[in-house]
């Protein structure tokens, strides 16, 4: 499933929590990479690096924001 989130300094987590879809989450800063997903286009920032390992094409939106319009692949 595509779903779209609007720029914003909310994580893109809050966002999705907002629209009541579930994502599995453990540590919420970036270290675990348990809420991994696919961007499949926009731009997100993080407020600090990740340590969590990203692949090319991955974001982990328990710490990323929407920096423009973006689309992420979520696998219920």
């Amino acid at each position: 499933m595509e779903i779209l989130l609007q720029p914003s300094e909310e994580t893109l987590l809050a966002q999705l929590e907002k629209k009541h879809i579930p994502v599995e989450t453990h540590c919420r800063s970036g270290i675990c990479g348990m809420c991994k997903k696919r961007l499949l286009k926009g731009e997100v920032t993080y407020l600090e690096e990740p340590l969590a390992y990203l692949a090319e094409g991955e974001v982990l939106v328990c710490c990323a924001s929407a920096a423009t319009e973006v689309s992420i692949e979520h696998q219920n």
